[in-house]
């Protein structure tokens, strides 16, 4: 007898069929990675990835942007979450930089690695793994945030979310987006650091958007790594993150830097998505967050076919 119709499909992203979800043909791949060890304010960030995966099985499958069910036309496959690592910040950045190489260095690989975390400091490993992968000079990073992360070090870790951007110009040029926390430790290293570019959230919020130019001209035949700390939004849209900091963009506005960024670069091998602290009863954040990993999926994988 079959029965195999009466039970639920794997637990992924989009809740997609096993056509459009297998790891053989998948051109994205999605890790949840569920760390939480160095945040300083309000706690939560381990449940972000689940929380995503949740919202994004309520995510409309067509995009009139594109004018199809985008996930259909490039698949999407979810990995197990990356375990946490308790001994170090540093251990844990260490493990996500050689799960990002494993990925996109094996077979099946994907064309785009999407990451869900999970706390800010992840994303330095997957800026060192990209590091390693790409021709020298062609990587560059892009980072959506309200907080500058340029502190060397903080509450007696480098790798601390505090330093997540520190860190990720070890590896190559960053563009920062959204910025409006700044401290005075951390201003003099930005004004005095040439591989740094940062656009503060109202020069980023100014209705003409002059800044996509620039962006556009940074990105430009390059290899992208875009790191969305999702409290770079406006907490009147996003405020499930740890510290919401009024004054951020909105919907609209990162839409336009995720199709910049997709229209000008060479390539976008990695994004991530990270510092989702859900609250309980409160669904609207965690549906922002899978569909932002929905459309940036889209717009890195589907740009040839957008209307002209």
């Amino acid at each position: 007898m079959e029965i195999d119709s009466l039970f639920s499909g794997e637990w992924n992203f989009l809740g997609l069929d096993a056509k459009a979800s297998s790891r053989q043909t998948a051109r994205a791949w999605l890790l949840p990675v569920p760390y939480e060890g160095t945040t300083s304010y309000g706690a939560g960030t381990r449940d972000g990835p689940s929380a995503i995966l949740a919202a994004s099985r309520q995510v409309e499958l067509y995009d009139r942007e594109f004018g199809c069910e985008c996930a259909g036309e490039y698949g999407i496959y979810t990995t197990a979450p990356l375990e946490p690592v308790a001994a170090s910040p540093e251990a844990m950045v260490a493990a996500v930089e050689r799960a990002v190489r494993a990925f996109l260095e094996g077979s099946p690989a994907p064309q785009v690695l999407g990451i869900i975390g999970g706390e800010h400091s992840i994303s330095s490993g997957t800026a060192r793994a990209l590091a390693h992968m790409v021709p020298d000079g062609s990587l560059v990073a892009v980072q959506i945030d309200a907080h500058a992360d340029l502190r060397d070090s903080y509450e007696g870790s480098p790798y601390s979310h505090a330093s997540a951007a520190r860190r990720i110009l070890e590896s190559c040029p960053l563009f920062q987006v959204g910025i409006r926390n700044i401290s005075a430790g951390e201003e003099p290293f930005r004004r005095g650091c040439a591989r740094l570019r940062t656009i503060f959230a109202e020069e980023a919020n100014a209705a003409e958007a002059a800044f996509l130019d620039e962006l556009a001209r940074f990105v430009c035949g390059k290899n992208v790594f875009l790191t969305v700390d999702l409290d770079g939004l406006d907490p009147s849209i996003m405020p499930a993150v740890g510290t919401p900091e009024p004054g951020g963009l909105s919907w609209q506005r990162i839409l336009e830097v995720v199709r910049t960024i997709t229209a000008n670069a060479a390539a976008v091998p990695a994004f991530d998505v990270v510092e989702l602290a859900p609250v309980p009863g409160l669904r609207a954040p965690d549906f922002l967050a899978a569909l932002l990993v929905y459309k940036i999926f889209s717009h890195v994988l589907l740009k040839e076919s957008l209307p002209k």
